[in-house]
């Protein structure tokens, strides 16, 4: 607890509560889809791009806490590699048994093996996969960051901002979906760009560089960057019955790096650098409540299929909003308790 950092567990919190908001689906997240006025539509375009953020803010930690680290292969192999393995085969199966409980899964090693290999036994855990690539190649990150200076950062961030955030705009608003596919950056890969992000922030950037000018100018930069994402997904104006798993209407792209940033620079700022949380109080219950988030990651989704009822019921007294709001917090809630209890379990707690 006392080397324990807790702004990211904060990070973490705000991160899995934009997770479990993505997937409330047209009870939530696509209410920008169904506005009774263009002021609510506007309010619901804002809440759903800034909750991109949490994957993103996810890796960003892991590269803050990783990529510094000093352990062989062999070593990340043992203690994290195959702690996802295990993590991704018990989880697949325990959620294979609820999908086949409930009837959208048939008893077949062959289906199980083919959900498992060449695709996700459910949606969200993609994420695995892509923090298991993550892991692998940790190795080759941790020498490339050494060798990097801080000019070396500040040039990657400015060009993914530009090549994949301002590019995409203006080709859009000149009649281009996008670049051409083979103008590839592997820098820009998730499991790289953000990672290395969080790493600059946390290990990189001096402490004279966290301040108040900074935060309000980093707030007004993550502002500007939402109000493009509402003029652009206005200007789309994609009906909701065009939405695609990968197309929902909403207009996002590379600059959402900015709204990543600025979080992840006021949690330090915050939390760690102004406030001496050492005796606060209520550490210790932003540590636990931090420390359940990947179990809540694993079961929120079998939550929310157990909980929208009460979604259904309340959304017609308070509105779809406040009882979207209700029910990620009670998702989340019920989520920790349950992780609390999966930790109690032999074997659970070393890979929760």
């Amino acid at each position: 607890m006392k080397n324990r950092k807790v702004y990211f567990d904060i990070l973490r919190i705000v991160a899995i509560l934009c997770v479990i908001y993505n997937h409330t689906n047209e009870r939530g997240y696509y209410l920008y889809a169904f506005p009774a006025n263009i002021g609510l539509r506007i309010f619901y375009i804002i809440v759903a791009a800034f909750i991109a953020i949490g994957v993103p803010i996810f890796f960003m930690i892991s590269g803050a806490l990783l990529l510094d680290k000093e352990e062989s292969i062999s070593t990340l192999y043992k203690k994290r590699v195959l702690r996802i393995i295990m993590v991704l085969i018990i989880f697949s199966l325990l959620q294979f048994a609820f999908r086949f409980l409930n009837g959208t899964a048939t008893l077949s090693i062959r289906w199980l093996a083919d959900n498992m290999i060449s695709d996700n036994i459910i949606a969200s855990y993609w994420f695995l996969y892509s923090y298991l690539g993550f892991l692998i190649i940790l190795p080759l990150l941790r020498k490339i960051v050494k060798a990097l200076d801080n000019i070396d950062f500040v040039y990657l961030i400015g060009l993914y901002l530009v090549i994949e955030g301002i590019l995409p705009v203006v080709l859009y608003l000149i009649g281009y979906d996008s670049y051409n596919s083979f103008f590839d950056l592997p820098f820009f890969d998730r499991v790289i760009i953000f990672p290395l992000v969080g790493y600059f922030l946390d290990k990189r950037l001096l402490l004279e560089n966290y301040n108040s000018q900074t935060a309000i100018k980093l707030s007004l930069a993550s502002l500007g960057a939402l109000a493009i994402f509402v003029a652009m997904t206005l200007y789309r104006d994609l009906p909701y019955e065009e939405f695609t798993t990968y197309d929902k209407g909403l207009y996002t792209c590379g600059l959402t790096l900015i709204i990543d940033i600025t979080v992840f620079y006021l949690a330090k700022y915050l939390w760690d650098i102004r406030n001496d949380y050492s005796s606060n109080r209520g550490t210790k219950l932003i540590a636990m409540m931090g420390s359940g988030v990947f179990g809540v990651y694993l079961i929120e989704g079998n939550i929310r299929y157990y909980t929208e009822f009460i979604y259904d019921e309340m959304s017609g007294f308070i509105g779809h909003f406040p009882a979207a709001i209700v029910w990620v917090l009670l998702t989340f809630v019920i989520g920790l308790l349950i992780s609390w209890l999966m930790k109690c379990i032999p074997g659970l707690k070393k890979l929760l």
